[in-house]
């Protein structure tokens, strides 16, 4: 059990390094350069007075509000994720499912805001027209 448990570790903390980071063009990063270019942007965005904002799919969700949190809580970045229960689905029921995150992108964002969209499957369609 104990080098089961061993290897679950190993391979979760060897999870971020085989993520797929792209623009919204589609543009393939490396990981290591988007995380640089991030965390100046980031920190360049908030420093203007704007905000970061995090929106994903079931289990991409939970990853969208635990980031948030902690880009809040940890790095004194003002963040945020669209995935209340109430919001998706009262937009999803007026305006259809596919539209949940633009209509929220659209009454929360401003010039200047960062928009981060995850996908753990890679899978997710991305409508924010």
């Amino acid at each position: 059990m104990e080098r089961r448990v061993k290897k679950y570790f190993h391979v979760l903390g060897e999870l971020p390094l085989d993520a797929e980071v792209t623009t919204r063009q589609g543009k393939a990063l490396l990981f290591s350069d988007a995380v640089e270019f991030l965390t100046l942007k980031i920190r360049a965005t908030h420093n203007a007075g704007n905000k970061l904002m995090f929106i994903g799919n079931g289990g991409s969700a939970g990853i969208a509000s635990h980031m948030a949190v902690d880009y809040s809580k940890n790095g004194g970045i003002r963040s945020l994720a669209f995935n209340d229960g109430v919001a998706l689905t009262c937009l999803g029921n007026d305006l259809g499912y596919e539209n949940v995150f633009a209509k929220q992108v659209d009454l929360h964002a401003r010039a200047g805001d960062i928009l981060v969209a995850l996908s753990s499957s890679g899978k997710s369609a991305l409508n924010l027209e």
